[in-house]
């Protein structure tokens, strides 16, 4: 059993489970940071509530 192999093994895990847990981590602050955008947006924008109640149906 050579432990320096297994010592650069764990080593590599480690290293490998810190980056994803780091990308996690920006893809959900990106993600909350499009909810805020996407809320901020939707209350700038102008909802006429008496567009499309009625229908003329003449030809």
């Amino acid at each position: 059993m050579d432990i320096g192999r297994i010592s650069m093994n764990m080593s590599q895990n480690n290293l490998k489970n810190a980056v994803s847990l780091s990308v996690m981590k920006l893809q959900l602050n990106t993600n909350s940071e499009m909810e805020v955008g996407m809320k901020q947006m939707m209350k700038i924008m102008a909802v006429d509530n008496s567009k499309g109640n009625i229908i003329d149906i003449k030809s």
